[in-house]
């Protein structure tokens, strides 16, 4: 039910109120009340402020009283007061949404605006600024601004020191979107020749490419005349050098801001253009993730839950990466993977190194397209064996057997901790868990472990059926599944790369539910499961001449090796 019909009491109370301000007033003319297309109660009146008239319409929304009615210019697109959204928009008045109570009425409404408009407006002739109940926001500033250059930090500490009167060549790099042309400065040559760089990832440089002037203007000195580009020209001309002839764009810099205008030779006219102001710096991430940016993390299989993993870890700041896997984007895989139609017919671990640096511009991807447990060469497995082994961390996002056997072997190697996760068909959960050296049993008996809990509760654990490499049947899970688990993942991963002492997670397996079923009762359900202690170390008792025998022994099989690389030459004495 309409609000004005339904609730007759409010409806008289407002026109009453409307009725006794206009007879109390000087400066407000009542014309009417009607209804608009969408069945919403105006009230239209017209207010007297500095000796102008301004045709104004009350605008009840069809929710009131528990939304504000708003006034905006009636029959007109102008843009009367520095507190409207955009011309022929409503005006920005004392109560909005941020501060509304249903005690309020249409006739304080409208004196707001009155006060607005008298405000900005004392006589014919002044003008002056108005208090804003509220700032407005970076992205409401800059709705309907299409053309926008991208300051940030970085590039306003570079600005800052660049002396006046210099041009200086700027290298921007201009990515279209829906709504709006994104430009970024990516370099500047500098005054003494040097090149500051914005530090842009790889992928990103496929944007529109082009140089630019720009001017670091004196601070004392007002911005030279715009209302023409040739005398825009002449100013910078006489100040600092000719602007270069087919120039689109030219960036000048006054008191520490950005102003950026395109330079329309047709219509002889300088437009300026918007910026993005830069963020100012908060900490979003505790002092611990720090370490991060040292660690070597190898994420073995780059599909929809290793994708993700490594795109969290990438945001943590992770820096320094070990792709393995040889499969390729195909559409089906968006349904859960982090990639999408851009990268469709590519090796996921390429195009995860792009996204990897995309949200972590500084970081170092190694990419091996090999496939552990398949049909590759041993000599190349044992390298990327003896590869894996060097990493501070090693995540199986598989879920295949065979590759964790290889990984648990990497990790025995090199002492390092392993990962692994896995979806459960069915969209009803997933597994975590990690293997530390000289924490946990090694990866082998925790994964026995696992299994030996599910089977005594008599609910042996359910496996994705999905092959790493694309064989088998595809597991039932969508995006969300995939995605909770692998945030998990991530968390544990970041917890054993810092590491934090004593760990968040006091077990090493947990069984996470996403649905009832199987061993779940309810969604969010959390097994945790104790694995126990490592086995204890003995060292073991050396015995002096049985080493020394073994240590002769291998070191004849050098000698020997060495022989057969450099044989003897027929007359040459044999090698002693």
């Amino acid at each position: 039910m309409i609000w004005y019909i339904e609730d007759y009491r409010r409806n008289r109370l407002e026109r009453e109120r409307l009725e006794a301000l206009a007879a109390s007033v000087d400066w407000l003319i009542p014309v009417r009340w009607r209804i608009d297309d969408s069945v919403r109660l105006i009230w239209d009146a017209d207010i007297v402020a500095g000796g102008q008239i301004f045709p104004v319409s009350l605008r009840y929304p069809n929710h009131f009283p528990y939304s504000p009615p708003v006034v905006l210019p009636r029959g007109t697109t102008e843009l009367w007061s520095m507190h409207q959204y955009g011309p022929g928009g409503e005006f920005c008045l004392e109560f909005g949404p941020d501060n509304w109570h249903t005690a309020i009425t249409g006739a304080e409404m409208m004196q707001s605006a009155y006060r607005l408009l008298h405000g900005e407006r004392p006589s014919p002739d002044e003008r002056a600024m108005v208090a804003s109940r509220h700032e407005t926001t970076v992205g409401q500033d800059l709705r309907g601004k299409f053309t926008r250059f991208l300051m940030t930090r970085a590039l306003a500490d570079v600005v800052a020191n660049i002396p006046p009167d210099v041009r200086l060549s700027v290298n921007v790099i201009g990515m279209p979107h829906e709504d709006c042309f994104v430009n970024v400065i990516a370099s500047i040559v500098l005054p003494d020749g040097t090149t500051w760089s914005e530090g842009l990832p790889q992928p990103f440089k496929v944007g529109y490419q082009r140089t630019v002037s720009l001017f670091r203007w004196p601070d004392s000195v007002a911005l030279p005349d715009r209302s023409t580009l040739s005398g825009f020209r002449a100013a910078i001309a006489v100040r600092i050098s000719v602007l270069p002839e087919g120039e689109l764009y030219t960036l000048l810099v006054h008191k520490n801001r950005l102003s950026a205008y395109f330079l329309d030779n047709e219509a002889d006219s300088v437009i300026t253009l918007s910026v993005v102001p830069p963020q100012a710096y908060a900490a979003r991430m505790d002092t611990d993730h720090v370490e991060l940016g040292t660690r070597l993390v190898a994420i073995v299989g780059c599909g929809s839950l290793g994708s993700k993993v490594a795109t969290m870890l990438a945001r943590a700041g992770v820096k320094r990466f070990l792709l393995v896997d040889d499969d390729i984007m195909f559409p089906d895989n968006f349904v859960r993977h982090d990639l999408d139609w851009r990268d469709v017919g590519t090796h996921k671990a390429d195009s995860v190194a792009a996204r990897i640096q995309l949200v972590n511009p500084t970081a170092e991807c190694e990419k091996r397209k090999h496939r552990l447990g398949g049909q590759e060469s041993s000599g190349s497995i044992e390298a990327l064996i003896g590869r894996l082994a060097a990493c501070d961390l090693i995540v199986d996002a598989t879920a295949e057997p065979s590759v964790f056997t290889y990984l648990a072997a990497a990790a025995g190697f090199g002492k390092k901790p392993l990962l692994w996760a896995e979806v459960f068909g069915g969209g009803l959960g997933g597994l975590i868990a990690r293997h530390r050296p000289r924490l946990e049993p090694d990866p082998a008996k925790i994964k026995l472990a696992i299994e030996n809990w599910c089977a005594n509760r008599g609910k042996p654990i359910q496996r994705a059926t999905m092959e790493y490499g694309g064989g088998g049947v595809p597991a039932i899970a969508d995006d969300a599944d995939v995605t909770v688990i692998a945030a998990h993942a991530a968390r544990l991963a970041i917890d054993t790369l810092i590491p934090r002492n004593p760990s968040l997670f006091p077990n090493s397996v947990y069984l996470i539910g996403l649905a009832p079923g199987w061993i779940f009762d309810q969604p969010f359900e959390t097994y945790p499961i104790d694995v126990g202690s490592p086995p204890p170390t003995a060292e073991p008792e050396v015995e002096t001449e049985e080493m020394s025998e073994e240590l002769a022994r291998v070191l004849r099989l050098f000698a020997e090796h060495k022989n057969e690389d450099n044989p003897v030459q027929p007359g040459a004495e044999p090698p002693s």
